[in-house]
């Protein structure tokens, strides 16, 4: 007997794979190896090196563009002039695999974005279709946030892995799970040569537009365990890592630089990626020289705006005279600065395109390369709650109207379609030139 874990399709106009893996799935697989007999199967419509995928480049370091097939966009969404897709691999081919499989205990289904929420119905359709009666369980993003429209599609499971999770486990399969002695993540569960751990969960900060604080409480795991977490994916032959902490830097004295010097003196054979926007603020010469020194290859930094008053009510984690530093602290370290990323957010309540130019020009003459995060409405954040009071969203709505290319069509930013579309296209051509001048 065994228990089924899904990673589902994405629904959207688009999506990259920046090393996106189910890390929580990993983790609930290994707490079923160390409590129970059964196996475990972990069906990743995301794994792009999977044998049922169409085949895709891999890219350097191991990411990528998903498999897509275009399909019709559903009726809240039709004012965006994109084309809309399925990501993952597809359907038909996923039905068949799950045709050859005895009906399992139960299938737990991770969740993303809660405008992927499609995903997750067609993943509960097929399993339905193809198992009946088996007992289906929805946690991850969607399902904390928004429990009562994730429920029309599964029993919800909200909340972290060592909680509600492993009550539910329990009463699966009548073995006593618990939180003590955390087991390593079962990074055996893909086979791919690229993968993603955290050293920390959560984060402090309470910037209004970000949801962390609600998904995790925050913690910092010891330097022993994520070692250890190393040495289990150099073990599995996996060359580039990861790291999707929120707060890797905060304490930095007691937390990243002994385990960077470890991971140094340890010569691990593997690569190491920032994808999440790190605090810049504690990015002093000896964080640089430690990332340098350890191997880590791709950074991003959280700048989000130039703009004070922005800084001030929406992320309070920065100056810029912070950010300056940071930068001059990587180029001494040996990084150039056209190499380097810093993460420009557009779209929140209330900005203007002004306001983005301004942080594309900074960026420009900073020579650091911008990237533009599109703002989502996220249930139970600052943000969200200012947007309810205003009238322009409700929890009650389609949370496909929460997708990250709405803002110019609801009207809570002030940001037009066509200022949208030249703030890109500005983006583009700072990346195009700083990128020929490496």
């Amino acid at each position: 007997m065994w228990i089924v874990l899904i990673h589902p399709p994405i629904y959207d106009f688009t999506a990259y794979d920046l090393w996106l893996r189910p890390l929580g799935l990993y983790n609930i697989g290994a707490y079923i190896k160390k409590f129970t007999p059964y196996d475990v199967i972990l069906l990743d419509y995301m794994d792009r090196e999977n044998s049922l995928s169409p085949l895709t480049r891999v890219k350097k370091y191991g990411t990528g563009n998903f498999p897509r097939e275009k399909i019709e966009k559903p009726e809240p969404l039709k004012s965006v002039k994109r084309y809309y897709y399925r990501f993952g691999i597809p359907r038909q081919r996923m039905e068949e695999y799950m045709k050859g499989l005895e009906p399992p205990l139960a299938v737990l289904i991770t969740t993303g974005m809660t405008y992927w929420y499609p995903g997750v119905q067609e993943v509960v359709e097929s399993v339905k279709n193809i198992w009946g009666s088996v007992p289906v369980f929805i946690g991850g993003t969607y399902a904390t946030l928004m429990p009562e429209h994730a429920s029309k599609y599964g029993n919800v499971v909200p909340g972290e892995v060592d909680g509600r999770v492993l009550e539910i486990l329990s009463q699966l399969t009548g073995k006593k799970f618990t939180a003590d002695h955390e087991p390593l993540p079962l990074f055996s569960l893909s086979k791919r040569k690229s993968s993603v751990m955290t050293t920390t969960r959560g984060c402090p900060y309470r910037c209004s537009f970000c949801a962390s604080f609600i998904l995790h409480r925050y913690s910092k795991k010891s330097k022993d365990r994520v070692l250890s977490e190393v040495e289990e994916l150099v073990r599995l032959g996996v060359e580039d890592v990861a790291l999707y902490d929120d707060a890797l830097l905060i304490d930095a004295d007691n937390h990243f630089k002994p385990i960077f010097r470890e991971i140094i003196r340890e010569k691990f054979p593997i690569r190491f990626h920032l994808p999440n926007g790190i605090h810049v603020r504690f990015l002093d010469e000896e964080v640089a020289e430690l990332m340098a020194g350890a191997g880590v290859k791709n950074i991003r930094l959280s700048l989000e705006s130039v703009e004070d008053e922005f800084l001030k009510r929406s992320s309070p984690k920065l100056h810029l005279s912070e950010f300056e530093r940071a930068v001059s602290n990587l180029e001494k370290a040996g990084y150039r600065r056209e190499e380097l990323v810093a993460y420009v957010i557009i779209g929140v309540p209330g900005q203007s395109a002004s306001s983005v130019e301004k942080t594309l020009d900074y960026l420009r003459r900073m020579r650091v390369r911008p990237s533009l995060a599109y703002y989502s409405p996220v249930p139970g954040t600052a943000d969200f709650e200012l947007l309810e009071k205003e009238g322009y969203m409700s929890l009650n709505d389609d949370p496909l109207l929460h997708n990250k290319l709405m803002f110019p069509y609801l009207g809570y930013s002030e940001i037009t379609e066509a200022e949208f579309e030249r703030l890109r296209q500005k983006a583009f051509d700072i990346v195009y030139t700083l990128h020929q001048a490496l």
